[in-house]
């Protein structure tokens, strides 16, 4: 055996030794026996396979952790971070928190969570769902206000509620349309023009229900189908359904719609006709026009409150007050004539008194206030108010129990009037809304300087300080 291999001190003087520079001396490592030495590692030949360095033994690190006295990449990549996702949907993907379908929006757990958001005003910051604030995350990152957030969904708890409702409504709207005498082909017609509506606003509202978190695209689409399906019950009675009965047994037949039995000539009956078709729409339009008032004063106050800064929703609710006692004592006339119930006299002046006090409780509202002075002020009077509608509302339906007897009025059309006033108040409120919100951010973007018309402004209110003073 070749002896300058076997001399460790050899370098680069020694005669005998290599021609490489020598390694200094290593202390020997345990191999199983103490004081064992390592056995030398034979020099790698030209062309043969390296194999990695091992790992130091000891501690090993998370993932991405690469040790100072780390070898060479072989081995190291065992310890770098995995690739980053380059498509942005798996990137957003990675970091949104994982839900389970107790969070989906038909789920049963999100249908209890609505029922307790949409009765309400103003749901709390904290009630917002991590799934809400994921979605909100992707496909509205400019929303950031934790009170938007959760302004946003409500708004997805409303809608819900409305399209669940509308499912029931639209079934009854049709059993309605085909409920009592019979009547021409061209009247029913126009009767099932309410039924088709609220069928393609359901349909609306469920499709709608995806694109929650994108306020602006939503309100376009659901403001147009609410205009459809608010105005399809006035068209209805627009046709003059006396000219659909031809003959006197039709008139006859008709006349009966509306609880009269007459043997009379053929212009009386037409005329019972007529009156007979008036009182149904009067009873079939009044839930509608009843629930717009409370819906606009509602969407007064939800906005307000989203804003409270802002003076216009103390102004809308000044105003729809006294039209809402306006419209509630002209329907409540009808019931009241027919069944003559003191009853009606008493809840009818509880609802006009109760409008009185919400309108001068909005006057309150007319000025910028702060979060807390804004909830404060609507927290007082917003309890009264309904506690007043309440006790009138117990009149009420004592009266309105017995007017559906002596109406004989079905199941069918109580369940029906019920279900689409709550419902009607729920979606006037959510369009309400969001209009009262976009008129004041469109004046607003408007309300450019011009100091003409700041001087023009300037003068009126001089006149007026002058004339009231």
């Amino acid at each position: 055996m070749d002896e300058r291999r076997s001399k460790p001190a050899a370098g680069p003087t020694d005669p005998d030794g290599p021609t490489e520079p020598a390694t200094p001396a290593r202390h020997p490592m345990p191999s199983g026996q103490p004081g064992a030495a390592r056995p030398p590692t034979p020099p790698a030949q030209p062309g043969a396979p390296r194999h990695p360095t091992p790992a130091p033994a000891g501690h090993i690190g998370p993932a991405g952790y690469r040790a100072d006295h780390a070898g060479p990449d072989e081995y190291a990549t065992g310890y770098a971070a995995p690739e980053q996702p380059s498509v942005p949907s798996l990137a957003l993907e990675a970091v949104m928190p994982r839900t389970t379908a107790r969070n989906d929006t038909l789920s049963r757990h999100f249908l209890g969570i609505s029922l307790r958001r949409a009765f309400r005003l103003q749901i709390r910051t904290d009630e917002v769902l991590p799934s809400e604030r994921a979605a909100l995350e992707s496909q509205a990152r400019h929303v950031t206000d934790l009170d938007h957030q959760a302004f946003l969904a409500w708004r997805r708890s409303v809608l819900l509620l409305v399209a669940i409702m509308f499912v029931p409504l639209s079934v009854f709207r049709v059993l309605e349309a085909f409920d009592g005498s019979w009547v021409p082909r061209v009247a029913r017609g126009f009767m099932l023009l309410p039924a088709i509506a609220e069928a393609a606003f359901c349909v609306v509202a469920f499709d709608q229900l995806r694109n929650w978190a994108q306020w602006r695209r939503q309100r376009r689409v659901l403001f147009i189908a609410w205009a459809l399906y608010f105005v399809a019950p006035f068209l209805v009675y627009v046709y003059p359904f006396r000219t659909a009965f031809d003959s006197l047994n039709l008139a006859r037949a008709a006349a009966e719609i509306g609880g009269v039995k007459l043997d009379a000539t053929r212009q009386t009956v037409h005329m019972v006709v007529g009156l007979a078709f008036g009182v149904q729409a009067l009873l079939a339009l009044g839930p509608k026009v009843i629930s717009l008032m409370p819906g606009l004063i509602r969407a007064s106050i939800v906005s307000k409150l989203q804003f409270p800064g802002t003076t216009a929703p103390g102004w809308l609710m000044m105003l729809a007050a006294p039209f809402y006692a306006l419209f509630a004592y002209i329907i409540v006339l009808l019931p009241y004539q027919i069944t003559g119930s003191w009853q009606f006299v008493v809840g009818n002046v509880g609802v006009m008194a109760a409008q009185v006090f919400i309108g001068i409780s909005g006057r309150r509202l007319t000025v910028p206030l702060t979060t807390q002075e804004s909830h404060d002020r609507i927290h007082k009077s917003w309890l009264a108010y309904i506690g007043i509608l309440v006790v009138s509302a117990s009149f009420m339906v004592y009266g309105l129990y017995e007017f559906i007897s002596q109406m004989h009025l079905g199941v069918v059309r109580v369940v029906t009037g019920v279900l689409a006033f709550v419902s009607n108040v729920l979606l006037d409120t959510l369009v309400g809304t969001d209009a009262i919100v976009s008129a004041m951010a469109y004046f607003r973007r408007r309300g450019e300087r011009d100091p003409a018309r700041e001087q023009l402004l300037r003068d009126a209110e001089t006149k007026l300080d002058v004339f009231c003073a």
